[in-house]
């Protein structure tokens, strides 16, 4: 199975195994809390983890596994990143995808100059050209104890991301 196959299929399994664990859109459904997230994030890990995966997480509470190195620098403010990605929530259901607005799925952008979620910076900013990684973005680095939209508080997001490319900004 080549790379880009691990990924999906590791956001799969991921997705299937917290199905259950994870709280959905339903009115009945008991408020989240910071615990709940606590719990979702632990499982989350754990089951990364036992798929033979290493969980590394960086400064600010970002959990990662770089699937495949790329190679060259990793990306700096300003510089133009080709980014393939997809979010899910822990219980699989997609909420975004570089897929639902480009036709090549790819999402051209100047790192650091749009208004992304902290956390989604952080897991750009591991990814040099060519790089594959999933990233498990914690609600302090997403939406907090708010939630935004469909994204209920206390949420932790997960996504799998492919730098396609990374062209640095040329000093003149």
């Amino acid at each position: 199975m080549n790379r880009t196959g691990k990924l999906i299929a590791s956001a799969i399994f991921i997705s299937i195994s917290f199905l259950i664990v994870s709280c959905g859109n339903s009115i009945d459904a008991p408020p989240r809390t910071a615990q709940t997230e606590q719990n979702e994030l632990d499982n989350a890990i754990a089951s990364i983890e036992a798929q033979g995966f290493d969980v590394d997480t960086t400064e600010s509470g970002l959990f990662y596994v770089i699937h495949k190195e790329g190679t060259g620098p990793l990306p700096q403010a300003g510089d133009t990143c080709s980014l393939i990605y997809t979010g899910y929530f822990l219980n699989g259901v997609i909420f975004d995808s570089s897929g639902f607005y480009y036709p090549d799925s790819v999402w051209h952008f100047n790192h650091l100059e749009q208004s992304l979620i902290p956390g989604f910076n952080d897991g750009i900013g591991l990814l040099n050209k060519g790089a594959e990684a999933d990233i498990i973005v914690p609600s302090i680095l997403a939406y907090g104890p708010n939630g935004n939209g469909n994204i209920q508080p206390y949420t932790p997001l997960f996504f799998s991301m492919i730098m396609r490319d990374l062209k640095p900004v040329t000093e003149e």
